[in-house]
């Protein structure tokens, strides 16, 4: 099963698929009716960790388009899905239209579920191991042109004044934001994650 456009499997149908199985919780068939409210294109998943012990996303779903492409598909849970959906539509898109007058038309990135450790305290599951995070290394365009962390970041011009008022915007999304000022581990991307923990490292 896969999306095309947006999920051609409704929450509805979703919990007859299942039924067999012991259908699908309520919250989790709301946030996927919410999905496809939104036209996301995504596909639920069965994710089995590797790597380390307890790794397990909630609702989890395969997703290829938010309101916009993703530059390859990418798991998460489905609240993670419905929180970067929305993101780049409330505030990513304005902010591409005011500060260079064109729209986004991809968003790039690393990856989003990865059963490991957190990097800085490795005792301790990184948000990725639960599908609640997302690494953003860039965004293209419309007319092709594209800004990325690595490089735009730093250097000054339109696409630094874009990239830090995408970081900026990003604390009212998501409870956790690394960029480059935060650490060397984040040169190239900002981690966005939905997790328990608090910090705007902008």
């Amino acid at each position: 099963m896969s999306g095309r456009g947006w999920s051609t499997l409704t929450a509805g149908a979703l919990a007859l698929a299942l039924a067999g199985c012991g259908g699908v919780a309520p919250r989790e068939n709301a946030c996927f009716a919410g999905l496809d409210r939104h036209r996301i294109a995504y596909t639920p998943v069965a994710v089995r960790g590797a790597g380390a012990p307890g790794c397990a996303v909630e609702a989890a779903v395969e997703v290829s388009r938010v309101a916009v492409p993703l530059s390859r598909p990418a798991v998460m849970s489905c609240v993670m899905a419905s929180r970067l959906d929305q993101f780049e539509r409330e505030a990513v898109q304005p902010l591409a239209l005011r500060d260079l007058g064109r729209r986004v038309v991809e968003i790039e990135h690393l990856g989003a579920y990865a059963c490991r450790a957190n990097s800085s305290r490795h005792s301790q599951l990184s948000e990725h191991a639960f599908g609640r995070a997302i690494d953003i290394s860039g965004f293209r365009f419309s007319d092709g042109s594209v800004a990325l962390v690595q490089y735009d970041w730093a250097r000054p011009g339109p696409y630094r004044r874009f990239l830090h008022d995408v970081a900026r915007s990003a604390c009212s999304y998501f409870s956790v934001v690394l960029t480059p000022n935060s650490n060397r581990d984040h040169f190239n991307h900002f981690h966005l994650d939905i997790g328990p923990g608090r910090v705007c490292s902008v």
